[in-house]
C-alpha cells in the first residue's frame, strides 16, 4: 500500500506540473491569437483548435486533481444525519461506485479511441486520438485515486468521496 501511495503521489505531482504547463501554453496561444487577429490582422488557423484541445486535457486532468483533493461537490445533508458506521458505509459504497464509473470511462474511452484514431483535426491535422486520449488518461487517474481512497476507507476509515 505504501508503494502504491508513493507512486500515486508522484503521478499527482507530475499531473499538477503538466496542468501548470498546459494552462501557461493555453494562455500564450490565446494571447497570440488575439495579437495576430486584432493587431496584425492575420489569424492563426491552428490556435483556436489547440486552445480547445488543451482545455479538454486541462478539464480531465484537473478533475483528477480535484478528486484526489476531495474538492468535488457532494450532497452531504442526509449523510451527516447518519451514525458514524452508516457514514463510513455510504463513503465505501459511493467510492466503489465512483471507481466502477471511472473504469467504465476508461473502457469506453479506449473504444472511442479506436474509432477516432484515424480521423484528423481540421486545422492542426493531428490525430483525434490526442484530444480523446484525455478521457482515458483522466479516467485512469480518477479510477486510481478512487481505489486509493477505497483502500484508505477499508483500512483506516478515510474521509470518503461522499
Amino acid at each position: 500500500m505504501k508503494l502504491f501511495k508513493s507512486a500515486l503521489d508522484a503521478v499527482y505531482a507530475l499531473t499538477q506540473y503538466v496542468l501548470f504547463v498546459m494552462v501557461a501554453a493555453m494562455v500564450a496561444i490565446v494571447f497570440a491569437q488575439v495579437i495576430f487577429r486584432f493587431i496584425l490582422h492575420a489569424s492563426l488557423p491552428w490556435s483556436e483548435e489547440a486552445a480547445r484541445y488543451i482545455m479538454v486535457w486541462i478539464s480531465m486532468l484537473g478533475a483528477s486533481v480535484g478528486l484526489r483533493n476531495k474538492g468535488h461537490i457532494g450532497v452531504e445533508a442526509v449523510v451527516m444525519l447518519l451514525p458514524a458506521p452508516a457514514k463510513r458505509a455510504v463513503s465505501v459504497v459511493t467510492t466503489a461506485v465512483a471507481a466502477v464509473f471511472f473504469s467504465g470511462t476508461i473502457y469506453y474511452g479506449i473504444r472511442t479511441l479506436s474509432v477516432v484514431s484515424a480521423q484528423e483535426s481540421p486545422a492542426m491535422e493531428i490525430s483525434m486520438a490526442i484530444p480523446y486520449g484525455s478521457i482515458v488518461v483522466g479516467g485512469a487517474l480518477m479510477a486510481l485515486y478512487s481505489i486509493e481512497e477505497l483502500a484508505n476507507l477499508l483500512t483506516r476509515g478515510g474521509r470518503g468521496m461522499a
